[in-house]
């Protein structure tokens, strides 16, 4: 049995700190990426789409690049200003599978390809659903918005986006 000393003490309460601090700034991470959706000044990105090279419309945008911002999205949300969205960013392009749970607004979500590309959009998702809506080709960006405005605003697959990050 190894005898407890004093340097031993001192690297067992070290890391006993380090384990609470990091905890602490764990858990205030959290937090804020569960209020990530509701701070209006974090919609500070510029997504426009366009068809032909013309401008169709444009959003004030929140950026999901985190795995945390991603599964909360845009959940607990009773309404979202009609100009704003929130775009999730996934590194590596890929088949997409999102829901609505927790989620209290319909949305559209649009499935954008690496190329900048519309490809998929689907309208009017249901409040709180489970069910999987699925990207079914390999993406690298989906775009949510209020349900309603990709068919109002005439947003179709082939128009391309362009997403100006303000940070």
């Amino acid at each position: 049995m190894k005898k407890l000393t004093l340097t031993n003490i001192k690297f067992f309460v070290f890391l006993f700190i380090t384990i609470i601090a990091s905890s602490k700034i764990n858990a205030k991470e959290s937090v804020n990426n569960s209020k990530f959706n509701q701070d209006l000044k974090n919609y500070n990105a510029k997504l426009k789409i366009f068809s032909n090279n013309k401008l169709i419309t444009e959003f004030n945008v929140a950026i999901a690049d985190n795995e945390e911002k991603k599964s909360y999205g845009l959940m607990n949300l009773d309404s979202l200003p009609k100009k704003n969205g929130m775009i999730f960013i996934f590194e590596n392009q890929e088949i997409v599978n999102m829901w609505m749970k927790n989620t209290r607004i319909s949305l559209d979500m649009i499935f954008i390809n690496h190329n900048n590309e519309i490809i998929k959009i689907v309208e009017n998702t249901s409040p709180y659903s489970t069910e999987i809506i699925s990207s079914q080709n390999k993406v690298s960006k989906v775009l949510e918005i209020n349900a309603g405005l990709a068919k109002e605003l005439k947003i179709k697959t082939g128009q391309k986006i362009k997403l100006i990050n303000n940070k």
